[in-house]
């Protein structure tokens, strides 16, 4: 048995680094209005490839034409219902009719900045591409990215071997390196939703984001930089997955426009009160953890504007906050943080902490885990377990949604 997994595991390492040898990254990504988009970035081709859709021959369009910085992307909408995609005969990933294993991953680049220089060449320091091998061994059905996949904004220090021709600044060879190349493991196992994070906030990598991830149309030439994308829903099994966007703002402070803003989105929603619904928002709104001499509680914005806002079975998963982190809150929407997925970690260590008071809301417990990761949600049973890199199990929670107040169970 130990062979075996031995054998899996380096065949799938193996496998992602063959997938990377591909000219053009190709992946499907569920977006607004309940659709697919098969998308493909031009590397080498000039013009957007043909899609068999349920072996019918279809034509894409370019979503963005090629320009100094960052390669073309071609982009096809499709229903997502369809069963079979295929770009050259390669099959690309189709949703099943019955989602029940949803991955989720999130802040996931390796941080180069002008204080810190993670080690980007190191699997060890970075490991999102034996993470990304990891999460398409358990076949999850979709993968959700709570945010912030480009962290490399300024150049590897010189002299450091641990980042040594690390491309950097906001560009496709940045891009490439942080997100595009070792997640290309996760475009070949699952549809993917993805979120945005702060790193993809305007001033930012905003360009890359609205090029090739954000799932509304590309900004027409001349159209400002969208500060807050619309929210939608994607449901999957009878649960509403509202993926919210939180990249802008600040944690510790808010404002009346803001609040109305937040407010407004959600209302536009309308988000039936008996529904169960799964908030996925960079931002957590809740978390609990002391760096240096000041307490981090989470995004002030969201407690207040959402406040008795939406239906009591809502459970938040953020990224934002670099490691993994669940909080049953005794009044309050629980919340769950998996921004553990690559980028350089905030240490918290293994340990639950009970009765906590979080900025004058208490919380029956904060479950909190040291490491890389990412999390695989069983909507059927409502458990949560959580991986290393490497595939290993480091613990689980259970969501009791159907409770008059709903509430985790960790172990």
């Amino acid at each position: 048995m130990r062979f075996f997994k031995f054998v899996t595991g380096i065949s799938l390492l193996a496998l992602a680094f063959l997938s990377n040898a591909q000219s053009n990254p190709q992946w499907v990504q569920m977006v607004t209005n309940d659709q697919l988009s098969v998308r493909v970035v031009l590397l080498n081709d000039t013009q957007c490839p043909k899609v068999s859709v349920d072996n019918v021959p279809t034509a894409m369009h370019l979503r963005a034409a090629k320009v100094v910085d960052f390669p073309a992307v071609c982009e096809l909408l499709v229903s997502r219902d369809t069963r079979s995609i295929k770009i050259k005969q390669q099959a690309l990933p189709t949703l099943p009719s019955v989602v029940d294993r949803i991955a989720i991953l999130g802040d996931t680049g390796c941080r180069i900045n002008k204080i810190n220089a993670q080690a980007c060449n190191d699997a060890q320091a970075w490991p999102l591409r034996e993470l990304s091998a990891s999460i398409g061994a358990q076949t999850p059905d979709i993968i959700l990215h709570v945010g912030d996949y480009f962290y490399r904004e300024t150049p590897c220090p010189e002299g450091d071997k641990g980042c040594k021709g690390s491309p950097s600044g906001y560009n496709w060879d940045t891009w490439n390196a942080d997100w595009f190349a070792p997640a290309n493991s996760l475009f070949q196992s699952s549809v993917i939703a993805l979120s945005r994070g702060n790193h993809e906030e305007c001033g930012r990598a905003q360009n890359g984001w609205s090029r090739y991830l954000s799932p509304w149309a590309y900004p027409k030439a001349g159209q400002a930089c969208a500060e807050m994308e619309k929210p939608y829903i994607l449901k999957l099994k009878g649960v509403n997955y509202i993926m919210f966007d939180s990249s802008s703002g600040q944690d510790d402070r808010t404002s009346e426009p803001q609040l109305a803003l937040y407010k407004k989105a959600i209302a536009q929603l309308k988000i039936d009160k008996d529904s169960t619904n799964i908030f996925l928002t960079h931002r957590p709104m809740w978390t609990y953890n002391k760096i240096k001499s000041t307490y981090y509680y989470g995004n002030l914005t969201q407690q207040i504007a959402f406040k008795n806002l939406l239906p009591k079975r809502t459970l938040f998963v953020s990224g934002h906050a670099h490691y993994l982190q669940v909080l049953d809150m005794q009044t309050d929407y629980d919340q769950v943080i998996i921004g553990n997925s690559g980028t350089e970690l905030v240490k918290v260590g293994n340990t639950t902490q009970k009765n906590v008071d979080i900025n004058k809301h208490m919380a029956n417990f904060v479950y909190s885990r040291s490491g890389f990761g990412y999390g695989i949600l069983t909507e059927s049973s409502k458990t949560l377990k959580f991986y290393k890199q490497n595939g290993a199990h480091t613990g689980e929670c259970i969501w009791l949604s159907d409770k008059q107040h709903p509430s985790l169970i960790c172990q």
